[in-house]
């Protein structure tokens, strides 16, 4: 026969593997979600961008902007129409 001792120890022995197999998960589910350089106690740096001019993304180099954007709405336009004027 078991005494109560026996009894305790082993239910702790199941309490401790039972917390091991979760940190265990937890760290595991952690790692395949983490993002690249990001730790379980660190912050990732952050993101590098630059801030672009208005020049660098110009739509409509030659300034004729209403006349371009007529034309590509037109364009846009015969997909549906098939070319025929309405």
């Amino acid at each position: 026969m078991m005494s109560i001792w026996h009894v305790l120890i082993l239910i702790s022995a199941g309490v401790v593997l039972a917390l091991i197999c979760v940190i265990v998960g937890g760290w595991l589910v952690f790692k395949s979600k983490a993002a690249p350089g990001e730790g379980l106690f660190k912050e990732p740096k952050g993101q590098v961008f630059s801030i672009t001019d208005g020049l660098d993304n110009e739509e409509f180099p030659e300034g004729n902007a209403e006349k371009s954007v007529l034309e590509k709405t037109k364009k846009f336009l015969d997909v549906f129409t098939g070319g025929k004027e309405q």
